[in-house]
């Protein structure tokens, strides 16, 4: 129903959405459910069909339940309940369900989760569970006021119709008494409302405004220790097979979280950690709104998440469990993607199910606590789990012991990667199994013992245990000398630790791995693309300025056909030509997707001349995966609703490759808006079929490329008319024509790479996305100097970041000059001299603390220089600096890299790569404030363009910045620094 409707005031009561009796179903399985046939008020209002458009009635996912559901199977031959059939697909099958278990059905978990998918309440993805009233998981409250909330969040969110990106910034510890009287504040209060559907209006009316602050994932419990049903600290379902088998401990996966909320705070769409079931349950305070779709529709919003974010999706494959992507129930109505919406109240438990997307948000102040859990139906969801490959502190579960004890048939067949098979999100859980059973009465009671022995050790606040410093220990320089002259096998170490390894037992602590937070904590993202920043007078000086327009002084030597391409200059068809074929080089060979491929890092190809076309020949007709989303072409100034999809493109993504016949040019059928079915031989572009052989792009001062009409009959580069945020294709399947009558006056700024070799304005700029950076430049230019652009998440096309706010990861060599920070805190130019690197361990000690820089020679039970690390949780005994012998658990390795640098008055001193700074960086504000240099001028370095297997495009592209770039004043002239 859409939002803006006022509900029924007097609605019909709707059948819940369960067996018809349940005095049936108490005869036929003994732990008796009562599902909620009069549910708390909801998100879900219930209207009079005749007040709703047509269009919304096609829309709405949300269609009103049977007045029957099937029955359960007459006979039970156990008392749990019976694995019976799904129900059958129906007009309720995806509506939220809420039950009501007795006080005998409540003290079972297990039991009753079984239960409730017998009925169907994981088709949903979500349910909803009251507990008894007579049931209370703690008896007061009052004591919590001075518990610290350690690293709430600030949730800034960006975007508008109903798309959004949610960003957190960690703020400063507040005690929850704090947090309360934040909450409640004025400025974050909860605002007036009629009931639940207006102030569900008013949570996406006003999502963008004013960022409310989240106390999320805080590791602890606010259950009393004597409760012993659902305590979600111990629920001892087979998650706990984690800890018991592997003896690791994930905070917030197989422990609780708590969660403090405050009216907007949000929960992103997203499934759980490795796809497993979770408990939520809301202590006290304000409601809980969620929005749940079910599983056997996730694809469906993974694959509409993709073409909205494609910025996102390309850096990570499972970027929605980032935490960060919003899509409002009417982009979900509009695409036609099922979903249902309930309120959480006081006392009331949540549960989500495997691969069931959920978001929502909270009313007001409130406290939740919620983990995971898993039944023997998850194991299948857990080994085809689509995991984040972006951070490295996401959440990974090896489902090595699940499928080895509780699949062993298809053990050898899923280690070898050939164990297919297809989820059935509509067969319910069975309660247990052979293997289970197995597993439980022979697992190892010694280890159990352990487990119960290290568990108070989990609780303690760690400590770094700091190495003591003392005169005489080793220097860096002499560890550095130590380990550059010797090799693994002759490094023996410090010699007063040579200790024979003793034959210790290999025995494994439990371990606590961190749940990841939500992601990231990171700064705002980048402003509207509509904004223009007002540039400074000095911005472009800041920057080098090499690209060769012809109205510049040009030494006789280095004048050359290609300067033709710059439009102040005679049009010259030929070298149009040949930038089109070296273009053509670069993967995936398409003139388009070339935005999103600067040439400074293509794959370096063998050299060949700049008018042989004859690589290209094998590579028309071909399929390659284009790099620009759909999303860059379709959305726009005045465009708010863009398509996620093309149908030029291939099932598989990808696009045949077509030339022109005529320019040479070579694009992907679907960038350029053509046909997959057309004729390939004698195909030509849009601007050669019109025979404009002296076309030139109006946003820009470079010729060539491919060129789209515009609405006023002129011409422009598709790669310009994506990044302009103005720019709008008229037809974006066709790709043209393409209105720039919006592109407003303030874009025709100076581009600070051409503009000081011509009094001449052309076309439009951009400007870095970073916020206040006000550095613009042509498209083409851009990409010319290795500007790096990629493609944005929704509603902004192109990410841009200019030179100054590139971030560098270059390799340092030997011999290599860099800038270093020496002994006294300044930074000084110097001499890479040696490369070494040397291996820490991290271990846990038995009284809490913790040490993460120990030489592996120090570890007395392990021969590690010969051996290697220990496993992890692995027992070791560790000696100290100062002489002490303690036990400790191995927890992993760390590799730091060090750098032997000398300066020019010979000193020389070890540095991390922290310290260092290459000369074609930009450097940071604190190292230019503590530089001691005078008459140095960095600039990107050229260096990189001149190697002995660069392609083509590179040689041409080199060309062009370098044909009008004389050394400046002074450049070869540094005076000494001492």
């Amino acid at each position: 129903m859409d939002p803006a409707l006022p509900p029924d005031p007097n609605p019909e009561p709707e059948p819940a959405p369960d067996v018809t009796s349940q005095a049936d179903a108490v005869q036929d399985f003994p732990v008796q459910s009562t599902l909620d046939s009069n549910p708390q008020p909801c998100l879900e209002p219930v209207s009079d069909p005749a007040q709703e458009p047509p269009a919304e009635q096609t829309l709405n996912p949300e269609i009103k339940p049977e007045p029957s559901a099937p029955e359960l199977t007459p006979e039970l031959p156990i008392p749990e309940p019976a694995p019976a059939p799904a129900p059958p697909p129906a007009a309720n099958s995806y509506k939220i369900m809420t039950f009501r278990p007795t006080m005998e059905e409540f003290k079972d978990f297990g039991k009753y989760i079984a239960y409730i998918e017998t009925q169907g309440a994981h088709r949903a993805g979500l349910a909803k569970v009251i507990p008894p009233k007579e049931w209370k998981p703690r008896r007061s409250y009052e004591t919590i006021e001075e518990m610290v909330i350690p690293a709430p969040i600030m949730q800034v969110v960006t975007g508008q119709s109903g798309l959004f990106t949610q960003y957190n910034i960690q703020k400063k510890s507040m005690t929850v008494g704090e947090y309360r009287k934040l909450a409640n504040s004025k400025k974050y209060c909860t605002p007036q409302h009629k009931d639940f559907d207006d102030l569900e209006r008013k949570y996406w009316k006003n999502l963008t405004f004013m960022s409310p602050i989240y106390g999320a994932d805080i590791s602890g419990s606010l259950y009393d220790p004597d409760i012993t049903e659902w305590n979600i600290g111990h629920l001892n379902t087979l998650l706990d097979m984690v800890e018991q088998e592997c003896g690791i401990v994930i905070e917030g996966v197989n422990t609780p979280y708590l969660y403090f909320g405050m009216w907007k705070t949000t929960f992103a769409w997203h499934t759980e950690d490795m796809d497993l079931y979770s408990i939520n349950y809301l202590h006290f305070g304000q409601p809980k709104s969620w929005y749940a779709i079910p599983p056997e529709h996730g694809k469906r919003l993974e694959r509409l998440a993709q073409g909205f974010f494609p910025g996102s999706s390309q850096g990570c494959d499972a970027f929605l469990r980032h935490k960060m992507t919003l899509l409002s129930p009417s982009i979900l109505k509009k695409y036609s993607i099922p979903f249902d919406r309930i309120t959480q109240e006081e006392g009331e438990f949540m549960i989500t199910f495997p691969y069931g997307y959920h978001a929502g948000f909270n009313h007001g102040f409130n406290c939740a606590e919620s983990t995971n859990f898993a039944t023997l139906r998850w194991v299948d969801y857990g080994k085809m789990a689509t995991l984040c490959s972006c951070r490295k502190d996401m959440v990974k579960i090896s489902m090595d012991v699940f499928v080895r004890c509780l699949q062993p048939d298809r053990y050898e067949l899923w280690k070898q990667g050939k164990d297919n098979m297809v989820l059935d999100h509509l067969k319910p859980t069975s309660l247990t199994s052979p293997e289970l059973e197995h597993w439980r009465k022979t697992r190892v009671t010694y280890r159990e013992k352990l487990l119960r022995r290290c568990r108070p050790f989990s609780k303690k606040k760690k400590k770094k245990k700091k190495k003591p410093k003392h005169p005489d220990e080793l220097s860096f320089q002499q560890v550095f000398e130590q380990f550059a002259s010797s090799d693994v096998e002759s490094n023996g170490g410090a010699p007063d630790l040579q200790v024979s390894p003793s034959p210790f037992t290999k025995l494994k602590k439990k371990v606590e791995v961190k749940k990841s937070r939500r992601h990231p904590f990171s700064k705002p993202p980048m402003r509207s693309p509509h904004s223009i920043v007002k540039q400074e007078a000095s911005s472009d000086e800041e920057l080098y300025s090499g690209l060769p327009v012809g109205g510049g002084v040009q030494p006789e030597a280095k004048k050359s056909e290609e300067s033709a391409l710059w439009q102040n200059r005679l049009p010259n068809f030929l070298s149009e030509k040949q930038f089109n074929a070296a273009m053509a080089t670069i993967e995936p060979h398409c003139a388009v997707c070339t935005l999103f491929c600067p040439y400074t890092q293509i794959e370096q190809e063998d050299p060949f001349h700049l008018s042989d076309t004859s690589g290209l020949v094998s590579r028309v007709g071909c399929r390659t995966r284009p790099l620009v989303p759909e999303m860059c072409f379709s959305a726009g100034a005045e465009n708010t609703e863009p398509l996620p999809s093309n149908s030029h493109i291939g099932d598989d993504g990808t696009s045949i490759l077509l030339s022109c016949g005529s320019c040479g040019l070579q694009v992907h059928a679907s960038c350029y808006g053509v046909n997959p079915d057309t004729k390939q031989e004698g195909w030509m572009c849009s601007r050669c079929t019109a025979a404009e052989w002296t076309a030139a792009c109006c946003l820009c001062s470079l010729r060539g490329g491919a060129l789209k009409k515009t609405t006023d009959d002129r011409w422009v580069h598709v790669i310009c008319a994506v990044a302009v945020a103005e720019a709008r294709f008229v037809n974006a399947v066709e790709r043209e024509p393409v209105d720039v009558t919006a592109v407003p006056d303030t874009r025709k700024s100076l581009c600070v790479y051409c503009h000081k070799t011509t009094k001449q304005i052309f076309g439009a700029c951009i400007q870095c996305s970073l916020d206040n950076c006000s550095t613009s430049f042509h498209v083409t230019c851009a990409l010319l100097a290795g500007v790096v652009m990629k493609p944005a998440d929704w509603p902004y096309v192109v990410s841009v970041t200019c030179h100054k706010h590139k971030q560098t990861n270059q390799k340092l060599s030997l011999g290599q000059e860099v800038i270093g920070r020496n002994s006294n805190g300044w930074f000084y130019r110097c001499t890479i001299t040696g490369i070494g690197t040397q291996n820490y361990y991290e271990v846990n000690f038995d009284d809490g603390s913790y040490c993460d820089n120990v030489f592996p020679e120090n570890l007395l039970s392990h021969d590690c220089l010969r051996n290697g690390p220990p496993e992890l949780a692995e027992f070791v005994v560790v000696k100290t600096i100062d002489g002490r012998v303690l036990n400790a658990s191995f927890i992993k390795e760390h590799v730091h890299r060090y750098y032997q640098v000398e300066f020019q008055d010979e000193t020389q001193i070890l540095l991390k790569r922290s310290e260092i700074h290459s000369l074609n960086q930009e450097l940071p504000k604190r190292v230019m404030s503590r530089l001691v240099s005078a008459f140095i001028h960095f600039r990107p370095s050229t260096v990189c363009f001149f190697t002995q297997n660069s392609s083509i495009y590179i040689a041409y592209m080199e060309s062009l910045l370098n044909s009008d770039f004389p050394p400046e004043e002074g450049e070869h002239g540094v005076e000494p620094m001492y």
